[in-house]
């Protein structure tokens, strides 16, 4: 099992090599396993050469974490960046078209720090 983001450069040697083979992880094997973090996904068809339809899989969420001690100024305002310029970050990644602000602040792992707290509810995503 190899975990990253779509189009993985070793995950498409893999393949290409004959060496590994997409394996489908159906939605409600997903739901099944419960565990925090992830969830039902799907590899888009032609992802990978000689991929021509969709795969289900596993996605796992990834989080922008931080260490106790920084201040709730400096995670609101990167916090804040990172939404303001999310645009920027979609031409250097395609994946993280995917990042949704509303979704942000939902079904963490860990307590959401209070300076991110802050610029969710600043923009209305959590009461």
């Amino acid at each position: 099992m190899i975990e990253g983001g779509l189009d993985m450069e070793l995950v498409r040697h893999l393949l290409a090599s004959g060496q590994a083979q997409l394996v489908p992880i159906p939605p409600e094997i997903v739901a099944k396993v419960g565990s925090q973090g992830y969830v039902a996904g799907v590899i888009p068809a032609r992802t990978f050469d000689g991929q021509p339809n969709d795969v289900p899989t596993t996605a796992v969420m990834n989080f922008l974490v931080t260490r106790e001690g920084v201040s709730d100024d400096a995670v609101y305002l990167m916090t804040k960046s990172l939404f303001d310029h999310l645009d920027q970050l979609i031409q250097t990644n395609p994946v993280a078209k995917d990042i949704d602000v509303k979704k942000a602040a939902t079904d963490l792992p860990i307590p959401l720090h209070p300076g991110a707290e802050r610029y969710y509810r600043e923009i209305g995503v959590i009461k």
